[in-house]
């Protein structure tokens, strides 16, 4: 066997990726993320005029619920484009690309985000009623936001303070997936969410149930789309993808709806991410082109919707109020909030997202070269010391 045709076979090259559901586009998955981005801006504006609660209705949590539907979103997507990945390379191999391009994918906008409000000093971190306002950060807090380290409350951007659990998430992620793709069954992952809930619970009791917010207590909600994932592959959905919409937006007031049974908000996400978990796998994907398009152009643009809206109503809603009139201010917000993702995009996301892949695929090359040299060394190592004997 030729070098080359072996390093095909140690990388995966030469093995077809593709599979019916392992799809780069799922129109019921970008449904998801648009709702969740856009719960996300919702809650903002709801906060910012003072209507975050109406009777029993805690409508300012609405964003909390669209993070939550990021966190199953996300697992479940990644675990598919793991499934795309990996070609029955090592394990460390497969880690190592699904990181880099994890890394090339995430951290460019939130850079920029960090630098550009640290460096205009925008008041970016808090959100309360008609009024932003700022975290003054020393250098440890600000290499600790680009980093994506940072602790609950040291954000000078207010909404990243999801992304260093997503960051987390990532490093577990790979060896799930190999621990669970071998096998159909749900027992594994069924075991694996169980004990996320009980250690999140001796978590929580330990602590006297903080207010402020750890990765431990997140972790069931990162599971659920896990668990969808595993069920996706054993039963392929047939309830018609259009009553889909109905399900995303009904889990929402088990969440926002204030009541004593559940009244912890980590034990209404888990319930939330868990049935928004299982429900995926049984629906079809959407048909309609007036829902489709406008999910996925939503979805495609919805990191830097995440990351630039709060500087949207910013700029707009309280930094040129009585200075630009209020229909200018009004026209204007719609613009930015739709211009300022879809330059980013173009301009930062999509140029790197490319690299990372470039970067990674390299990555696998050089690792399949490696672990080939090291198999031929070994082959070769009982005859030459054989020779070397007589």
């Amino acid at each position: 066997m030729k070098f080359s045709a072996m390093v095909k076979r140690f990388s995966g090259a030469s093995k077809n990726t593709t599979r019916g559901h392992a799809s780069d586009e799922i129109p019921n998955l970008d449904l998801l993320r648009a709702v969740a981005v856009l719960l996300v801006l919702l809650s903002h504006l709801v906060s910012y005029f003072d209507y975050g609660e109406i009777g029993r209705w805690k409508l300012n949590g609405v964003g909390a619920v669209g993070v939550y539907f990021f966190f199953v979103h996300t697992c479940f997507v990644l675990m598919l484009s793991l499934e795309r990945q990996w070609k029955g390379q090592g394990a460390l191999q497969l880690f190592g690309a699904f990181m880099i391009r994890r890394i090339f994918r995430i951290y460019p906008l939130s850079i920029a985000a960090v630098l550009f409000v640290v460096a205009f000093r925008l008041p970016q971190a808090q959100l309360s009623i008609r009024h932003f306002s700022a975290l003054s950060p020393n250098l440890p807090t600000i290499t600790s936001n680009l980093l994506l380290v940072q602790g609950a409350g040291r954000s000078v951007l207010g909404v990243m303070w999801s992304l260093p659990y997503e960051m987390a998430m990532y490093w577990f992620l790979p060896w799930l997936f190999l621990w669970l793709y071998l096998d159909k069954s749900l027992w594994r992952i069924s075991l694996v969410w169980l004990l996320s809930v009980l250690a999140a619970l001796v978590f929580l009791v330990h602590w006297g149930w903080p207010t402020q917010d750890y990765f431990v207590p997140y972790i069931p909600c990162f599971l659920s789309g896990v668990v969808g994932y595993q069920l996706w592959r054993i039963h392929p959905g047939r309830v018609p993808g259009i009553i889909w919409p109905a399900v995303v937006i009904g889990v929402i007031p088990l969440f926002i709806y204030q009541q004593s049974l559940l009244a912890d908000y980590r034990l209404k996400a888990w319930l939330v991410c868990l049935l928004l978990g299982l429900a995926i796998p049984c629906f079809a994907q959407l048909t309609h082109p007036w829902l489709r398009k406008p999910a996925h152009l939503i979805a495609k643009y919805s990191y830097g919707v995440y990351l630039t809206h709060c500087f949207c109503m910013w700029i707009c809603l309280e930094r040129w109020h009585g200075v630009v009139p209020r229909i200018v201010r009004l026209g204007l917000f719609p613009v930015l909030l739709a211009g300022l993702p879809l330059i980013f995009y173009h301009l930062l996301e999509e140029p790197l997202i490319l690299v990372g892949r470039r970067v990674s695929s390299r990555f696998e090359e050089v690792t399949a070269h490696n672990r080939i040299c090291r198999t031929v060394l070994i082959g070769h190592l009982p005859a030459n010391l054989a020779a070397q004997s007589k």
